[in-house]
């Protein structure tokens, strides 16, 4: 018997990614290629909230690359949706209209909450069984998605203006940033966080009952599971499961801040294309970490892209 293929693309605010698999028995998949390019959608977004024409040219070449693909395994079938930066913008339906005109591919535009809970659930599918509450992160170019969970269902999500890009921009204009810059996206980054603690505590969240792990997925807590085993190559076996201490991540970005981003390429595990926004992405990390009292962070290599292929084709026999 022969199983279909299916494909999910996730256009985020720095990164596109695809991912193309087989259906197996009892609706799960089977990985088979994936693609991803850093675009930086979200970079340079103007002041009167529209996307950067130069980052939209990069985007939908890299999405003419994922066309030629699909087309060339066959794959007929692609759940893609687009976040962040394009949820924001007031010309995304315009870029939606681009892409397809040029690509073929037709994207949605998901909202925070729907994106948090599809995130969710492809981090669930790597991870069988957890406590009965903790806390998953994605930290992405444009918005910070934030799920507390109570025995493996969402008790409460929330998108948070907390990205990489956007605080990249907002507020480190020097390269190294100045320490008035790097305590000015502290005291911005904790309050945006404590306000979110306050939310949960209000819904009943009890910081000592909480799994003393930060669950985290995505670009930036791949790339710092990477950069903490000093990978000089990515392995998603390595890379899913790993935990980070509070120290270490401490480190990290102590190392990072006080150099030219030019030269924290030479950090084995950091991909060209996030040296300036490590700072930035951990900063977040250290301050949910903070905030929220939690020791480490544990890394999952799954998570919005999966879930949106989980999803896609649980509606399919």
């Amino acid at each position: 018997m022969a199983f279909s293929r299916y494909a999910s693309i996730d256009v985020g605010s720095n990164t596109v990614r695809l991912l193309l698999a087989e259906k197996t028995a009892g609706g799960d998949f089977h990985p088979l290629r994936v693609e991803r390019r850093i675009t930086r959608l979200g970079g340079n977004f103007s002041g009167e909230g529209k996307l950067d024409a130069g980052a939209v040219l990069r985007t939908i070449a890299a999405l003419q690359f994922f066309a030629d693909v699909l087309r060339e395994e066959r794959v007929e079938t692609v759940f893609a949706v687009a976040t962040g930066v394009v949820r924001a913008a007031k010309d995304g339906e315009e870029f939606i209209k681009q892409v397809h005109k040029l690509t073929g591919l037709s994207l949605h535009i998901i909202s925070g909450e729907e994106e948090a809970r599809l995130m969710l659930r492809g981090v669930l599918w790597s991870l069988k069984g957890m406590a009965p509450s903790w806390l998953v992160v994605d930290v992405g170019g444009w918005s910070t998605e934030i799920i507390w969970v109570k025995r493996n269902y969402p008790g409460a999500t929330r998108s948070l203006p907390l990205g990489a890009v956007a605080l990249r921009e907002g507020f480190l204009k020097n390269d190294p940033p100045k320490e008035e810059e790097l305590e000015l996206l502290k005291t911005h980054t904790r309050k945006i966080l404590g306000e979110l603690r306050q939310e949960f505590e209000r819904g009943g969240l009890k910081l000592d009952y909480l799994q003393p792990d930060l669950v985290g997925t995505a670009g930036t807590m791949t790339t710092l599971a990477a950069i903490d085993q000093r990978l000089l190559l990515y392995d998603p076996l390595k890379i899913n499961g790993h935990q980070i201490s509070r120290q270490s991540l401490k480190k990290i970005y102590l190392n990072l801040n006080t150099i030219p981003a030019r030269e924290r390429l030479s950090f084995p595990g950091l991909e060209k294309g996030r040296e300036d926004l490590i700072v930035p992405g951990v900063a977040i990390v250290l301050g949910l970490l903070d905030v929220f009292k939690l020791k480490r962070v544990l890394v999952v290599d799954s998570g919005l892209l999966e879930g949106v292929l989980l999803q896609g084709i649980s509606r399919f026999p």
